[in-house]
């Protein structure tokens, strides 16, 4: 492990805050080999934007993921959404990684809003998603919100 790494996986508890009260760091999640790695790699590539609690920027340029993220997962291209957003698409990581880091994130900031019948991603599926990153964000994820409103689901 590099020592950048090592340093903000033995302080990621006091850093981020990202897990709920009762849920310890080492818990796993289906899709999540190694969950302090996920948690060092959402502090690295995501949190900067999202915030170490999930919850976006003031502006709202940035959406709360936390109480949400897992409704995207009810409706047509929600799942592809998460792994094509430019922020996903084009993080610094292996695909094998950021399927780990969405399948950590997930359970710990919007696990009441997954669907039941949630499938871990792969990283076969990532790539493949990748290999397509969304071009108009804002577009589609106003098409997502739509459909999600048409379910009874509301921001």
């Amino acid at each position: 492990m590099r020592p950048a790494a090592a340093i903000l996986l033995c302080c990621s508890a006091f850093l981020t805050g990202v897990l709920p009260a009762g849920v310890a760091a080492g818990d796993n999640a289906p899709g999540v080999a190694n969950p302090g790695r996920a948690e060092v790699n959402y502090m690295l590539h995501c949190q900067g934007c999202h915030g170490p609690q999930g919850t976006g920027t003031f502006d709202g340029a940035v959406p709360a993921m936390r109480g949400f993220l897992g409704h995207f997962l009810k409706v047509e291209q929600g799942r592809e959404f998460l792994i094509r957003v430019p922020g996903s698409a084009n993080a610094a990581m292996s695909d094998e990684e950021l399927a780990e880091v969405i399948n950590w994130l997930l359970p710990r900031i919007s696990a009441l809003q997954m669907p039941e019948d949630f499938e871990p991603y792969t990283a076969a599926e990532v790539a493949r998603l990748r290999a397509d990153p969304l071009q108009n964000v804002v577009s589609m994820r106003e098409t997502l919100i739509a459909r999600l409103a048409r379910i009874g689901i509301h921001e």
